[in-house]
C-alpha cells in the first residue's frame, strides 16, 4: 500500500494570476471580435456577391446569340461553347442554360446535359428572377442567380430558357476580408506583451507581497488584525505626511483617538496628527520619526512608555516613503502594581517583625510570671497592646486606630502600611484621618497621589546623614468646605533650589534609579491632581510639606426611597 504524503502544490501568486486572467480575457475578446467582424464581412460579401451574378445573368440573358441559340435547330450545340466562354468573361464559377421543361441544354459537364434541374423553376417561368445560396454540388457554398430568357426580336415575349450563373463564396475569402488573420496576429502581439507587463508586475507584487498568495494574505491579514486589536500595548503606524494610517484599540485609549476612519470632528476621514491635542513632546517625537526606545511621555492621567522605529519589511531594506510604528504602554499601571507590591512587602516585613517581638515579648511575660512577679508582667503586656492600637506620638490621640471608623478605610490601610514600613527603616510616622464619610475620588487616584508622597517623604526622612529627631513624616488627610486637603510633611531638608522647579517634571530625580525607575512618583501625583481639577504646592517651613488640594466632586441628586414616594 502506497503511504507516500504528497505535498500539496503551493496556490499561484497574485502575478500568476493575473497574467491567467489577461489571457482568458484577451481570447474570450479576440473570439467575440472575429465572430462579429466575420459575421459583419459574410453579410456584406454575400450581398454584394448577390448583386453581381444576378447583373451578369441579365446580361448574359439579354444577348441575342443566348436568345437565338435557345431557338436553334440543336440548342445544346449552339449554347454549349458559350458556358465556359461566358464564365470566364464574366469571372464567374459556372453559367448553365435550362429549358423550360427543367431540363440541362447546356452545362459546364456534357455529361450533365439533358438531365433535370431538382427544384421549381415556376417562378423564373413567370418571368421573375430568382437567386439562391447553394451548398451542394461541386461548386460549394455558391450563389446561384436565374434569369429567364425571353424570345429573339421580333418573334413575341414568351419565355424560351433560363440562365443559371453561379459564383463560389469560399469561407476562408470571408474570413481573410473580414480580416481575421491580422486580428488575431494583433491580439496575439497584445497578449505577447500583457504577459511581458504581466511578468513585470509579478516581480514587483512578489517583492511586495513576498511571494504569497491571495489567500496566504488573506490569512495573516486576520491573524495581524486580531493580534493587533488584542494586545495590551498601544500601536500605530504614523505616515511620513503625518497621518494614522493604522491604531489598535488600546492606542486609541492611551491617546483619546477617534475611532479608525473617523477625524477627530468624527467626520468618514482619515486622522492627522496635526489635528490631536496631544502634549508637544510626544506629538514632536511622532512627527520627527526618529527612533526612540522606552522614553517617557506624560498624558493626561497617564505616564507612557514610548518606542518608536521605521516601518520595515522582512529584508534588511526599510520600506520607503512608509512612515513609522509606534508602541506605548501606560507605565501608570506598572508603577501601580509596583506600590501595591511594596505595600504588601511591607506589611509582610512588619508582621514578621513583630511576631518576632511579641514571641520575645510572652517569653519574657513567662518568666516573670514563674518569678512571681505579676505587676511587671502586667506592665509589660499593657504596654504591648498599647503599642499596636496606632502610631505613636502626638498625634496618635487625634487619629482613628486601624479599626476605627474612616470614610475612605483603603487610604488608613495605606497609611498603616507605609507607617509600619517607616519603623523598619527607623523613622516615626505619625497620621491623622479626619474623613467620616467617602470623599467621591477613585480610590486609585487617593493611593497614586498619598502612596507616593509618602513615599518620597519616607525616603527624605530616611536619609542616612538625618539626625533622630529629624527623621519624622507626618500625614494629614481632612475636608474644608468643598475641598479635600491632603498634606505630607518629613524633617528632610527640602530639594535644593536649582531641583524645586523640576521635581515634578516626568524622569526628573536627585535619587539613583531603583527598581521601578525614579522620577515617576512627583510626576504621577501632578498629572492625577490636575487631572482631577486641582494643585499641588511645596512649602519649605520646619521640614519639607507638599499640600494637595482637591475640588470634591458634587454628589448626584439623591433619589426618592419607595418609602418617601409611599409617604407622598
Amino acid at each position: 500500500m502506497d503511504r507516500t504524503v504528497r505535498t500539496p502544490r503551493p496556490p499561484w501568486s497574485i502575478a500568476r494570476r493575473l497574467a491567467v486572467a489577461h489571457l482568458i480575457g484577451l481570447l474570450i475578446i479576440t473570439v467575440i471580435l472575429a465572430a462579429f467582424s466575420y459575421a459583419q464581412t459574410h453579410q456584406t460579401v454575400y450581398a454584394v456577391e448577390r448583386g453581381n451574378v444576378l447583373a451578369t445573368a441579365h446580361l448574359i440573358a439579354g444577348e441575342d446569340r443566348i436568345r437565338e441559340g435557345f431557338v436553334a435547330e440543336d440548342p445544346t450545340a449552339a449554347l454549349q461553347p458559350l458556358t465556359t466562354e461566358l464564365a470566364a468573361q464574366a469571372e464567374v464559377d459556372w453559367v448553365t442554360f435550362f429549358g423550360t421543361d427543367y431540363s440541362r441544354v447546356a452545362h459546364r459537364d456534357p455529361a450533365q446535359n439533358g438531365t433535370r434541374y431538382p427544384d421549381d423553376l415556376t417562378e423564373v417561368l413567370a418571368g421573375r428572377d430568382q437567386v439562391d445560396t447553394v451548398a451542394t454540388g461541386p461548386a460549394g457554398l455558391s450563389l446561384r442567380a436565374l434569369v429567364p430568357v425571353l424570345a429573339p426580336a421580333g418573334e413575341g415575349t414568351e419565355v424560351v430558357g433560363i440562365v443559371g450563373v453561379g459564383h463560389r463564396v469560399p469561407e476562408l475569402d470571408i474570413a481573410v476580408a473580414a480580416q481575421i488573420p491580422r486580428l488575431f496576429l494583433g491580439m496575439g502581439l497584445i497578449a505577447l506583451l500583457g504577459l511581458l507587463g504581466a511578468a513585470l508586475v509579478g516581480r514587483y507584487l512578489d517583492r511586495t507581497t513576498h511571494g504569497l498568495g491571495p489567500e496566504e494574505l488573506a490569512h495573516r491579514f486576520a491573524l495581524l488584525d486580531t493580534a493587533l486589536h488584542n494586545v495590551s500595548e498601544g500601536m500605530v503606524l504614523v505616515g511620513r505626511d503625518g497621518e494614522l494610517k493604522l491604531y489598535n484599540d488600546r492606542a486609541a485609549e492611551l491617546l483619546s483617538l477617534p475611532p479608525l476612519g473617523r477625524t477627530v470632528r468624527g467626520e468618514p476621514g482619515v486622522t492627522r496628527l496635526a489635528d490631536l491635542d496631544l502634549p508637544e513632546p510626544l506629538a514632536g517625537l511622532m512627527v520627527s520619526g526618529r527612533d526612540a526606545r522606552d522614553e517617557l511621555f506624560t498624558v493626561p492621567g497617564r505616564i507612557l512608555v514610548v518606542n518608536q522605529h521605521p516601518t520595515r519589511s522582512t529584508g534588511s531594506r526599510a520600506v520607503s516613503g512608509s512612515g513609522t510604528v509606534v508602541t506605548l504602554y501606560d507605565r501608570t499601571e506598572v508603577q501601580d502594581m509596583n506600590r501595591q507590591l511594596e505595600i504588601t512587602q511591607s506589611l509582610t516585613d512588619a508582621l514578621r517583625a513583630q511576631t518576632h517581638e511579641h514571641g520575645n515579648r510572652l517569653h519574657t511575660v513567662l518568666s516573670l510570671l514563674e518569678l512571681g512577679r505579676l505587676d511587671e508582667a502586667r506592665g509589660l503586656l499593657t504596654t504591648g497592646v498599647a503599642a499596636g492600637t496606632g502610631p505613636a506620638g502626638p498625634a496618635a490621640a487625634a487619629q482613628p486606630g486601624p479599626l476605627g471608623p474612616t470614610g475612605e478605610p483603603a487610604v488608613q490601610a495605606l497609611l498603616a502600611a507605609k507607617a509600619a514600613q517607616a519603623r523598619e527603616r527607623g523613622v516615626r510616622m505619625d497620621y491623622r484621618l479626619e474623613l467620616d464619610s467617602p470623599t467621591g475620588f477613585s480610590t486609585q487616584d487617593l493611593v497614586t497621589i498619598l502612596g507616593n508622597l509618602v513615599d518620597n517623604a519616607l525616603d527624605a526622612a530616611a536619609h542616612p546623614t538625618l539626625r533622630a529627631p529629624d527623621r519624622w513624616v507626618e500625614v494629614e488627610a481632612h475636608t474644608d468646605s468643598e475641598w479635600l486637603i491632603l498634606q505630607v510633611a518629613d524633617g528632610g531638608p527640602g530639594p535644593a533650589p536649582e531641583d524645586r522647579e523640576r521635581m515634578f517634571e516626568l524622569g526628573y530625580s536627585t535619587k539613583p534609579a531603583g527598581p521601578a525607575g525614579r522620577g515617576l512618583g512627583l510626576a504621577l501625583v501632578r498629572q492625577t491632581v490636575i487631572g482631577l481639577g486641582g494643585t499641588v504646592e511645596l512649602a519649605l517651613d520646619s521640614g519639607t510639606v507638599l499640600t494637595v488640594e482637591l475640588p470634591l466632586p458634587t454628589p448626584p441628586p439623591a433619589r426618592a426611597t419607595e418609602g418617601d414616594r409611599h409617604d407622598r
